[in-house]
Parts: C-alpha cells; structure tokens; sequence
C-alpha cells in the first residue's frame, strides 16, 4: 500500500483536492438552499406586516364607524386583536430573535436581524409600534380610548407602513447579496475542481486506465464534441444510468442524438466561437438531454476547449450533471415566496410585482385594466359551523371557479384569508368588467358540497380602474378595497366601482 501511495502520490494530491472541493460544493449547495428557505420565510412575513398594517388600521375605522352606526363591533374587535398580536410579535422577532407565525399559522423561530440597515430599520419600527401598541391593547379592553387611537393611527400608520415596505426590500436586498456571494465562492469551488483535475491529467502515468475507472463509478456524463465535425467523439458509461442507453448510440453520431433542440443551437454556436478561435462566453451552461422515454432531463454542463486526441483540430470537453432535483428544489422555493399554499394562486407579494409590470404596460401603450377585490360573504359562518378544514377545502374551490372564469392574461390571486383579487389586465369597457364581476358573484353563490355539507356563501366585489382611481397598485387596491366595504354594508353580493 505505502508503494502504491508512493508511486501515485503525484495524482492522489489533485484527486484529494477534486474530493474536498466536491464536498464543498454540496455543502455550498446545502447552505444556499437553507439560506434561500429562511430568506423566502423571512420575506413572506415581512411582507404580512404590510397587510397588518393596514388590517389594524381598517379594523380600527370599521369600528369607529360601527360605533356611529350603532352596530355590533365584535368581529371587528376580533380582528384588531389577531393582527395587533401578529404584528408585534412578528417585530419582535425579527428585532430580538425569537417565535413567530408563519403565513401557514405555523410557529417558526426568526432569528434577529443584525444587519445594519434592517437594524435601523427596525428600531424606527419599534419606536413607532410601542406607544401604538399600548394604546391599542387599551383599546381592546376599554373602547372609550377609540377616539385616541384613530388619532394616532392616522399619523403612525403611514409611517408604519412605509417601514415595513423598507423592511421587506432590505431583507430582499440583504438575501440577493449573501445568495450572490454564495454562488461567487461556488463558482470558485467549481474552477478549482477544475484545475484539480487538469492537474490529474497531468501527472497521471496511466492515464486511459485512470479515466476508465473513475468514469464507471461517476454519475456525471463525461463528453467530448469535435469541433471539426461537430460530431460526438466520446461519452462515458454512465450516459446510460442518467439516460437509458448506452454509449454506443451516441458515438460518432450529431449533437441531436443527445441533446434538445435549444441546446443543440447554443452548443453550435459554441462550436462556431471554437472554430472561429475565440474564447467561450461561458464556461457553465444547462441543458436538455433525452431521454429513453422521450422525456427532457435538465442538466448542468462544465465546458473545456482542448486540442483533440489527434491534435487535428480542437475539442469540446463537457461534464454534465444531473440537476433535476435541484431545480424541483429551487421551483418549490419559488412557489413558497410567491405562491399561496392553500390555493396555489399568488401571493400577495407576487401579486404586487405582476401588477406594477401590468400598470407600467398599460402606461406606455395608454391602456387601462382594473383590480377586483373580492371578499367571500358568510365565509366565516361556514369555517365556525363545519371546521377549518372544510373551510381550506371550500377557498381552494373558490380559487378554482374565480380562476376559471377570467382570461389567460388576467390574475387571480389570495391576499389573506377569504380576501382574492382578480387583475384584469386590456378591459377598457365598464360594462365588461361589470360582467366579469356579476359572473364571479354567480359561480361563487353556486354551493359547493363538502363532506356531505352544504355551503352557501356570496362575495361581494369592489373595483379600482386604473388610470380612473390610482396611478400605482397600491391605491387601487385601496380603493377596491375601500368599495368592497361599502357593498358589504349596504347588502353584500353585489359589485360596485369606486368611481
């Protein structure tokens, strides 16, 4: 064994390299995509406090005017509490470190912000909350402080709001640039992987016997495209582990036996900068492979250019991974910070990015659209009469028949619980999106049977055209908001524009 060693000792040194820097890349992949799920929560929850802003502040103004009228306030006073609680115990999460809930209602534990920017942030944040605070928990136990809070609330909230949007972009800020250096050191990680294994070509003796082995025992496909003829010179064993045929079929053979379409044309025009004895754009490219079953496998493909083994022309050397799995991963991370998980329609947050490209289009091609703000009528009634989870079962149909009764080019999202809106992105008539509202009304009143039980709810529907009612999503969506109330006082079921 010591003779071995000895005899090797050249090519083991770069091989111990390739293992530490492998393992390090899986480590730097583990720790980025802990970092991406922590960053997504972190985001999703930051961007709630927006919404709890505003749910304390309408709550607060429901019940001043509930009190005029002469109503009962209790629902309202149910809310308040539930967002007030949120709130603070979300601020004092991410400024202290401790629980919090998620938007699932999960707890989950946030750990303090140290950053410097968000720091400040934050403690703007806490000076603005705390005196709010008190004088919101006395309101909770004693109504009489309601003119004193709606006083408050009308100078804070704005400023409280303005902060919590800070908030969110700094988290989203802050992410991007760990995420950025992250994917910087695997870069650099990949590059001496790299240069570790030129070094083995280098000093190994027995070189054919070397690649033989190490090929057969990796799950990587090694591959080697003449830039001549552009024909497959040389592909490892394990193709047919990833792909389901063996080497065979792919020697000597053109690019469109291994390769999809959009990666035959990019792996050409690498060819053409090869021939044209120019460097490559990129070192680093995915892929589609095909499949025995004609299925599409996305991979990561490492490219080289070296002379050929005839030294009659230069060479395309690749190793192609697999990374299937990790782009299900990165999809699935997506989804969490832009998707509802009940519903799997969009969140809020990705709502709001949808919209501002919709407002941005229809102001440079002098278009409208509007935004339909859709609150479920007795929705509550049938969460409390048959549980919460026949209530979850009764949104995701909601979802289903809103979703199916607007365009392709519309959006359907859930911003909080029975609250959904429908951008509606081209419609200039009044008349259409009247329409469109009626039609809404009319498949949501249908009943839905769940579990032997019979729901019956309604919706009422507020409307926000833009540019008529707002310049930015942000008022439209207040303003939809703000006539979605009033059709909710003045009989429920029934669609109304702002203006």
């Amino acid at each position: 064994m010591r003779e071995i060693i000895r005899k090797y000792r050249h090519f083991l040194l770069p091989l111990s390299m390739v293992l530490v820097f492998d393992l390090s890349l899986l480590a730097m992949n583990y720790v980025i995509s802990a970092q991406l799920e922590v960053s997504s929560v972190n985001i999703n929850i930051a961007g709630r406090q927006r919404m709890l802003s505003q749910k304390m502040t309408k709550s607060v103004m429901l019940i001043h005017y509930q009190h005029a009228q002469g109503l009962s306030s209790e629902h309202s006073f149910d809310e308040l509490r539930e967002a007030v609680f949120l709130f603070d115990q979300t601020l004092n999460a991410f400024y202290q470190g401790g629980k919090a809930t998620s938007a699932a209602g999960e707890a989950i534990r946030v750990d303090k912000q140290v950053t410097s920017n968000i720091s400040q942030t934050l403690s703007k944040a806490q000076e603005i909350w705390q005196p709010l605070f008190t004088e919101l928990n006395l309101l909770l136990s004693d109504e009489t402080y309601l003119p004193s809070v709606v006083s408050r609330l009308s100078q804070d909230n704005l400023l409280l709001l303005d902060l919590m949007n800070t908030l969110t972009n700094q988290l989203e800020d802050d992410a991007r640039r760990s995420t950025y250096l992250l994917r910087g050191l695997q870069t650099i990680i990949v590059l001496m992987i790299l240069l570790s294994f030129a070094m083995a070509i280098h000093r190994l003796i027995r070189r054919d016997q070397y690649y033989t082995n190490l090929m057969e025992k990796s799950s990587d496909i090694v591959l080697g495209i003449n830039a001549g003829s552009g024909l497959i010179t040389f592909i490892s064993a394990s193709v047919k582990v990833l792909l389901g045929r063996d080497e065979k079929y792919y020697l000597d053979q053109p690019l469109e036996q291994l390769f999809d379409p959009a990666s035959v044309e990019y792996i050409e025009k690498l060819i053409a900068l090869i021939n044209a004895d120019k460097s490559l754009p990129e070192y680093r490219c995915e892929v589609g492979l095909k499949g025995i079953n004609g299925d599409i496998i996305i991979a990561e493909m490492l490219m080289q250019v070296a002379p050929s083994e005839d030294g009659c022309s230069m060479e395309l050397s690749a190793d192609i991974r697999d990374i299937s799995e990790r782009k299900l991963r990165e999809q699935k991370l997506s989804d969490m910070a832009h998707k509802d998980a009940l519903t799997g329609l969009p969140n809020r947050s990705m709502l709001t990015q949808m919209a501002e490209q919709a407002i941005h289009h229809a102001r440079m091609q002098a278009q409208s659209l509007a935004v339909m703000f859709i609150d479920l009528d007795e929705f509550k009634a049938v969460n409390d009469a048959y549980g919460h989870a026949v209530g979850d079962r009764l949104l995701i149909e909601v979802a289903k028949r809103i979703d199916g009764l607007v365009r392709a080019s519309d959006h359907v999202a859930r911003i909080s619980g029975d609250e959904f809106v429908v951008l509606l992105t081209g419609t200039t008539l009044k008349s259409d999106i009247q329409r469109i509202g009626h039609k809404i009304i009319q498949a949501l009143s249908e009943p839905v049977v769940i579990d032997g039980h019979q729901c019956l709810i309604g919706a009422s529907v507020g409307i926000a055209r833009f540019p008529d009612d707002g310049n930015d999503f942000e008022s439209l969506l207040k303003a939809a908001d703000n006539v979605m109330y009033a059709v909710k006082h003045n009989g429920k079921n029934a669609v109304a524009f702002a203006c």
